[in-house]
């Protein structure tokens, strides 16, 4: 398998390094150097990246030039911006081959090899639909640039207008729960997103939940339930001095952490889970046609009050605040522990078990405990035909 996966990597690089060396020879300005330096150590590091995470499952990946690139985005013009804010990536809407793509930039706080195993796991996904699709990278930037089919960016909060009025929140819950399955049981080792936020999650053309950014996404060893890793830690402060500056925009900040890598620093699938739980309470702040799910707006008001302003959560966990609001508002019934809970609960009240499912995977005891993103999809599913019929 370490051959395979070897010769996978190896053939999908010199590909890419073979439309490089095409753009050279149709160009030869001043800089040509830089970028075939540029070319070289870039290549090297996706090379590395590929080897340890592909498994011989690797996709081929398109190069594009330097020229392409400053001509699709008007040389990163601000009209071209596909997103008012940024965490990792500044996001250009541009044209490629005659057709919308997405390019993503790297800002300075991104290294190199964030960059390249962002390619190395976006090339693994593709071809799920759940997921952003690569069309390949630019490797003549430092650091490289990559560029996705086009899909709109999600922005959640109370203030935020831009988005879709068709949003189906279940569906989208759902959808990301799909792809956070797939990244944890498709390959012969658990891949873990480990910073799941709305940042992270874009729509396509046809309203499809597509997650991406892998730039902190680890593998836990084969045969192992977690591993020990810092990243996530320092995103988290990162992310946290990032929004101090952005909370009159009135969008969501997320507390990604889970309780139990803040005390163990293990990262594993349930440090998935948790994020996903705190992304599905977001959730509940968009505005739906016709909403089967509607709340009152002194709740939401109190939940978005939640998200924009960040908790001291080493004090209390998520959950704790939440149950406070749900029970201020008359929900206390999301918060009984009665196991027995079946399909009758569900038809019920779909939005309540929608916020129950999101309390289990925020840590909340609530009879049987979730053990995999798996369970948390097929739950979602249940919940959605409740609420819209049959999914597809």
């Amino acid at each position: 398998m370490a051959s395979f996966s070897y010769s996978a990597a190896f053939m999908a690089l010199l590909l890419l390094l073979r439309g490089c060396e095409m753009n050279w020879l149709r160009t030869n300005r001043i800089g040509a150097k830089t970028r075939k330096r540029n070319v070289k150590e870039n290549g090297e590091v996706v090379l590395k990246e590929l080897i340890e995470c592909c498994d011989g499952k690797c996709n081929p990946i398109k190069s594009f030039s330097s020229d392409q690139i400053i001509k699709a985005t008007d040389n990163f013009s601000q009209s071209n911006r596909a997103s008012r804010i940024d965490v990792y990536y500044r996001c250009y809407k541009g044209m490629l081959d005659d057709r919308p793509v997405l390019i993503k930039k790297g800002k300075y706080t991104l290294d190199t090899k964030e960059i390249c195993r962002d390619i190395a796991i976006s090339s693994m996904v593709s071809g799920h639909n759940n997921f952003l699709k690569l069309l390949g990278c630019c490797l003549e930037f430092a650091p490289p640039v990559l560029v996705f089919e086009y899909a709109e960016i999600i922005t959640l909060g109370p203030l935020v207008t831009s988005n879709p009025t068709s949003m189906k929140r279940i569906k989208i819950a759902r959808e990301v729960a799909n792809a956070l399955t797939y990244l944890h049981t498709a390959f012969s080792r658990a891949f873990i997103h480990s910073t799941l936020d709305p940042f992270t999650i874009f729509f396509d053309g046809n309203g499809i939940a597509m997650l991406g950014n892998f730039c902190n996404c680890v593998s836990i060893p084969e045969g192992e339930e977690f591993v020990n890793d810092d990243a996530l830690q320092k995103y988290h402060e990162f992310r946290t001095n990032i929004f101090k500056g952005a909370r009159g925009l009135g969008v969501c900040y997320l507390p990604v952490i889970d309780p139990e890598y803040k005390s163990t620093g293990k990262v594993n699938t349930k440090t998935d889970m948790h994020s996903f739980g705190a992304f599905m309470l977001a959730l509940v702040q968009v505005k739906e046609v016709d909403d089967e799910l509607s709340m009152s707006t002194d709740m939401l008001r109190a939940l978005a009050e939640l998200f924009i302003n960040p908790h001291d959560d080493a004090c209390f966990p998520l959950h704790h605040h939440v149950s406070k609001i749900l029970r201020k508002f008359g929900y206390a019934e999301v918060m009984d522990s009665d196991s027995s809970r079946g399909v009758s609960n569900v038809a019920a009240s779909p939005v309540k078990e929608f916020f129950r499912l999101a309390l289990r995977c925020i840590g909340c005891n609530l009879g049987d405990p979730l053990t995999s993103m798996m369970q948390v999809a097929k739950e979602l599913r249940a919940i959605e035909k409740s609420a819209y019929g049959d999914p597809r």
